[in-house]
C-alpha cells in the first residue's frame, strides 16, 4: 500500500503499519503527558524518548542479519539514540546539561550525514540548504549573544551538512527514488522543528510551539528512519 496519498512518497505493508502503530501510539502518550505541568521530569523524559525507542524497535524487527548487513542501518540506529539522550538532556533546567544536550544532537546529526553517505555530491543541492541555514542563522543571530552565536555556527553547520546530504540524490534530480525523497522531507522537517525551538528560546514566544516542534520533530525522525531503512531494504 503507497503511502502518497498522506504525503510520504514510500511503499508501506501491512507488517510496516503494524510495526510503526507503537510509535504513532508514543506520540501521542507524549502529547497527553507533555501537557500535564505538574508530571514528574521522569515521566516526561521517558515519554519523549519512547517513540525514538519505537523507531529502534522497528528497525531492529527487520532482523539481525538485515542490520549486520547495512552499515547505513547502523548508523541510523546510533543517530535515534544520540538524539533520544539530547532528549532526556534537553529536560534539565540547566544551561550546562543543555549545551550537552544539544552536543549529543550534534553527534546524532553526524552519524545521520553518515548514513546519507557523499554520493552523489550535487552542490546545488548544498547551495540551496546553505541558503535556507544563513537566512535562519541571520535571524537567529539578531537576538543571541556572541556565544550563542557560535554555538549556533557550529550545530547550524552539522545541521545543514546532514540536510545537504539527505537532499542530495532529490533535488535538481531527474530521477528521484521514493525512498530518498521521504529522508530529503525529513531532513528539512528537523531544520524546521529545531528553528522554532531555537526561536522560542532566543527571540519570542512562538504560539504553539511545543506542538509544533514536538510534531516536526517526531515525524522527521520517522521520515529519515522509513527512507534509509526503505532504500536499505532494496540492496541484497
Amino acid at each position: 500500500m503507497s503511502l502518497c496519498k498522506v504525503g510520504l512518497p514510500v511503499s508501506l505493508d501491512n507488517n510496516d503499519f503494524g510495526r510503526l502503530l507503537p510509535f504513532f501510539v508514543a506520540v501521542c502518550i507524549h502529547t497527553i503527558v507533555g501537557s500535564i505541568t505538574s508530571a514528574p521530569l521522569w515521566v516526561k523524559g521517558l515519554s519523549k524518548i519512547l517513540p525514538l525507542i519505537c523507531l529502534c524497535v522497528f528497525i531492529l524487527n527487520h532482523g539481525k542479519d538485515f542490520i549486520s548487513q547495512r552499515r547505513r542501518v547502523q548508523r541510523l540506529l546510533l543517530a535515534l539514540l544520540f538524539s533520544a539522550a539530547g532528549d532526556v538532556l534537553l529536560l534539565m533546567n540547566n544551561t550546562k546539561i543543555f549545551i550537552v544536550g544539544a552536543a549529543m544532537f550534534a553527534l546524532a546529526h553526524c552519524f545521520y550525514t553518515w548514513a546519507f553517505g557523499f554520493e552523489p555530491l550535487n552542490m546545488k543541492a548544498g547551495g540551496v540548504i546553505g541558503v535556507a541555514v544563513m537566512l535562519g542563522l541571520t535571524f537567529l543571530s539578531t537576538c543571541s549573544t556572541i556565544n550563542q552565536v557560535l554555538l549556533l555556527c557550529c550545530y547550524c553547520s552539522l545541521i545543514g551538512l546532514m540536510s545537504w546530504r539527505a537532499n542530495a540524490p532529490v533535488l535538481f534530480c531527474s530521477h528521484r527514488l521514493p525512498p530518498r525523497v521521504t529522508g530529503a522531507m525529513g531532513a528539512w522537517l528537523f531544520m524546521v522543528s529545531d528553528f522554532v525551538l531555537a526561536t522560542n528560546l532566543l527571540c519570542f514566544t512562538v504560539p504553539f510551539q511545543n506542538l509544533i516542534v514536538m510534531g516536526t520533530y517526531y515525524m522527521a525522525q520517522l521520515f529519515i528512519t522509513l527512507g534509509l531503512v526503505k532504500e536499505n531494504e532494496k540492496i541484497d
